[in-house]
């Protein structure tokens, strides 16, 4: 029996003090399985950290976003790369929003969220799957009971329809990892426009292009002045 894995990539972003954005697929290039290679390489001390890596790409890419290609190796104009901020397990909770108890446009429901509780939900992402509100994607400040409220008022009242998905940072490995990366106001050289972003490994390093794709992702352009951009890049690895 042939087995294989597979790669899946989500990636959604934040630029300054704004809302986050949807999360958008990318593609797993055909380096990916060299790149994981490198990974447990380097838990040997044999190639260097992973580094994320954004690019302007080109402009004409605004009217229609071409995908990028199985095959390609680097960003089509990287303009600059650092290791990320922080790398951790996740566990995922879906469920669907309660509107049993009278509902505000900044609130969800669920009895999942007290069995998750405070202390791993407030700071975390959630993501509208589907129903009212798909594709809005919010972050937890605070938990009462089986009710959070998020940093933003959701596009319209959440109702019954309402699917979410939470992921949590787990102490124990599991299949699904966060890539969160913050390019700082004062880091000057990130500052652009932003229209591509890519996961190295390998014989990576702080020089443009170096290393070896594993994840690309192309998307609507974000223009970085003197702001923060902090993207999570969701990894799931899955054997199928």
């Amino acid at each position: 029996m042939k087995v294989s894995l597979n790669i899946k990539g989500r990636v959604t972003s934040k630029l300054g003090n704004g809302t986050w954005g949807p999360y958008r697929d990318n593609i797993a290039v055909t380096t990916a399985g060299t790149a994981l290679a490198c990974g447990l390489a380097a838990l040997d001390s044999k190639s260097n950290a992973m580094f994320h890596a954004i690019g302007v790409g080109r402009g004409q890419w605004d009217a229609s976003t071409p995908n990028p290609a199985k095959d390609d190796t680097v960003l089509v104009e990287e303009i600059f790369r650092k290791v990320p901020t922080s790398i951790n397990y996740i566990t995922e909770y879906t469920g669907f929003h309660d509107p049993s108890s009278p509902d505000e446009q900044d609130e969800l429901d669920d009895a999942i969220f007290a069995t998750i509780g405070s202390a791993l939900l407030v700071g975390r992402t959630i993501e509208i799957l589907s129903g009212t509100n798909a594709g809005d994607v919010r972050e937890i400040l605070s938990l009462s009971g089986n009710k959070i409220t998020v940093d933003a008022n959701f596009t319209t009242v959440p109702d019954a329809t309402t699917e979410f998905r939470v992921g949590v940072v787990s102490t124990t490995p599991t299949n699904v990892v966060d890539v969160e990366t913050t390019f700082l106001a004062d880091e000057d050289s990130s500052d652009g426009q932003i229209r591509e972003q890519g996961l190295f490994l390998g014989e990576a390093s702080t020089e443009l292009d170096s290393g070896t794709l594993m994840n690309y992702i192309r998307h609507p352009v974000l223009t970085k002045a003197g702001a923060d951009l902090t993207n999570i890049w969701r990894l799931t690895i899955e054997v199928v």
